[in-house]
């Protein structure tokens, strides 16, 4: 069984961000390129996976534009077991942490209609897997669970920016059945 956690410790990354450096994920492996102290010294806070004593995902979220930023610099070890999923939930980020997260955002903005901003790559693929993240929120734009903002540079790389629609997003994830 998984359990999602508020991350505050990066001593606990250590093990996770050594495995991610193997995996070839370069946004994820070590503090300074996951962007930990940033994310910290910009009002955000981390949140991650552990399933047997061990983190396999995390993310992060921070105040973005008019609202929050979630899944900063996701990444997981392995897939979740959510079988084919159109909705995008076999992502432990897009499936567990994102509503961890807009409910840490909710609060911190003491505004529960607060926007919530997803941001993917458009042409900057530093695992081998963020392109396909950006292929997939296409197909989450024409189930309605996201809304296309725009493409813009975002602390320097090519991002394209998703507003997330809570109500699509609330509904798809409860019909998905959870299997841990």
């Amino acid at each position: 069984m998984t359990e999602t956690i508020r991350i505050q410790n990066p001593t606990t990354l250590t093990n996770f961000l050594k495995l991610c450096k193997h995996m070839g994920f370069a946004n994820n492996e070590n503090l300074t390129a996951l962007k930990w102290q940033w994310l910290v010294d910009n009002n955000g806070s981390w949140w991650g996976t552990v399933l047997n004593g061990n983190i396999i995902a995390v993310s992060g979220v921070h105040p973005f534009k008019d609202g929050y930023r979630t899944l900063f610099r996701g990444v997981q070890t392995f897939q979740r077991p959510a079988g084919l999923n159109k909705y995008h939930m076999s992502s432990y980020g897009f499936a567990e942490h994102l509503p961890r997260q807009i409910e840490w955002a909710q609060v911190m903005s003491n505004d529960t209609d607060v926007p919530i901003y997803i941001t993917t790559n458009v042409d900057n693929d530093a695992s081998g897997k963020m392109l396909r993240v950006n292929k997939i929120f296409n197909i989450l734009e024409k189930q309605k669970i996201v809304d296309f903002v725009g493409e813009e540079d975002v602390y320097y790389t090519k991002q394209n920016i998703w507003k997330l629609n809570k109500k699509e997003y609330y509904g798809h994830r409860y019909k998905t059945p959870k299997k841990n």
